[in-house]
């Protein structure tokens, strides 16, 4: 009986090694998609940043996704290449900015589909 538990054990144990290493390498697969989606959507940073800040009146946003802006856009101008840190801050960034610049475009430039049902459930999944 104890030799049969100990061979469990360690069949148990050699499956979770294996999916330790599964989970292992698919995380490090996703994370360097991540990086690399990181760094091609830098490159377009500033566009984008000006695209936002001439296109979206201050007083439709929270004043901190201008100062944010702001911060991000002075990192772009100063240097070609961005520390882990910062990678990471701008992808952040990005999903913080997206509910409140996609609900201020959306209440300037089409505030008809605020009144259509399918459109409500959509941006409350989104959390909007």
């Amino acid at each position: 009986m104890k030799k049969l538990l100990i061979i469990l054990l360690l069949m148990a144990g050699a499956g979770c090694a294996t999916s330790i290493e599964s989970v292992s390498k698919d995380y490090a697969a996703s994370s360097t998609a991540l990086k690399d989606f990181a760094r091609i959507s830098n490159k377009d940073w500033l566009f984008g940043s000006g695209i936002i800040q001439a296109a979206i009146p201050a007083s439709s946003l929270p004043s901190w996704v201008f100062d944010e802006l702001k911060i991000i856009d002075e990192w772009m101008r100063e240097n070609t290449e961005i520390d882990e840190w910062r990678l990471g801050y701008t992808v952040g960034m990005r999903i913080r900015l997206a509910g409140p610049i996609i609900q201020a475009s959306i209440k300037q430039y089409a505030p008809a589909l605020l009144g259509i049902k399918e459109v409500m459930m959509v941006l409350s999944f989104m959390g909007l």
